[in-house]
């Protein structure tokens, strides 16, 4: 019984070592990219949920930022707020609520362009 006991508890904490597993749900990993070609500004991006704030970095053209949670199926909703010169847009990255997923994968990439 003891064995069971250990070689359950090492199977449990191997699925919460922080890698690509997020233990029963699935791991969403986002990609904001720059291609504002025509624009002379950079592009802020604000990417926030309701449990987490990644701060505003600055994204340089042809550039990224990535992130990576755990899906709570139902609750999870992730948005960006992106701003370049006098432009302001705020996306929804990824929500648990929606009925198709757009994501590839479990990667969901967004270009953000003039248009």
């Amino acid at each position: 019984m003891a064995k069971y006991l250990l070689l359950s508890f090492v199977l449990f904490m191997c699925l919460l070592h922080e890698g690509e597993s997020c233990f029963i749900f699935r791991k969403i990993h986002v990609s904001v990219v720059n291609k504002l070609v025509n624009s002379d500004t950079s592009l802020s991006a604000h990417c926030y949920s309701r449990n987490d704030d990644l701060g505003n970095p600055t994204i340089p053209l042809n550039q990224e930022i990535n992130f990576s949670f755990c899906v709570a199926p139902i609750f999870t909703l992730f948005k960006c707020e992106l701003v370049w010169g006098e432009r302001t847009s705020t996306v929804v990255v990824y929500s648990a609520a929606w009925w198709v997923d757009p994501c590839d994968k479990g990667k969901c990439v967004y270009y953000v362009t003039e248009s």
